[in-house]
């Protein structure tokens, strides 16, 4: 059966180039399904690696004081995340970053190019293996930006802003496709390596 996918969001895969990185969830497999269906999960040979913007835009959401991450859903809010909203609707969401990982210039209301370094993946949050989750949704209109400040520091370790930026009915998470991967929405619970980047 042939499946049609409308592509809103094309970019480039969010890390450096060089890195051996490996799907470990594919889109529409597990817990990435229904609202959270165009989802994934990264992870590479080399452990933590330097995660970067799959397109330029603004930095709207950014969380990055916590330590804690744990294979249970008690830890979810313990999660670092950075959301950077591309100007035509569209935003990407990165989480489990490393604490205090943030690349030279990074900050809550910073204008990023595309493969611009953000942070480093890590474990934080609902995690227990150093990785990279990342999806796209539509963008929340009026919702509260920076919550935990411009240094991503502001909010208590164990809190995430979840409705300010979080796949919902409204906004799912949206198709993507990657310069190097344009194949990326089929989800066929594929465990690959990257192309290179």
């Amino acid at each position: 059966m042939l499946r049609l996918v409308l592509l809103v969001f094309a970019g480039v895969l969010p890390w450096r180039a060089g890195t051996p990185v490996w799907l470990t969830q594919d889109c529409d497999e597990g817990d990435h399904a229904d609202l959270e269906k165009y989802a994934y999960d990264w992870t590479s040979s080399d452990g933590a690696f330097a995660v970067s913007a799959a397109r330029g835009g603004t930095i709207t959401h950014l969380k990055i004081n916590s330590r804690t991450g744990c294979d249970d859903p008690q830890c979810i809010d313990d999660a670092n995340v950075l959301v950077i909203d591309h100007g035509d609707g569209t935003q990407s969401i990165y989480l489990h970053l490393a604490a205090d990982s943030l690349a030279p210039g990074i900050a809550c209301g910073s204008v990023v190019k595309a493969g611009q370094a953000l942070a480093v993946a890590g474990s934080t949050g609902w995690s227990n293996v150093v990785h990279l989750h990342f999806q796209v949704t539509a963008v929340r209109a009026f919702a509260p930006r920076c919550e935990c400040g411009t240094d991503g520091r502001g909010c208590d370790p164990g809190y995430v802003p979840w409705s300010s930026f979080w796949s919902s009915t409204k906004r799912p998470t949206l198709p993507v496709s990657f310069t190097e991967w344009p194949d990326a929405a089929s989800c066929a619970d594929r465990r690959i390596e990257m192309p290179a980047r």
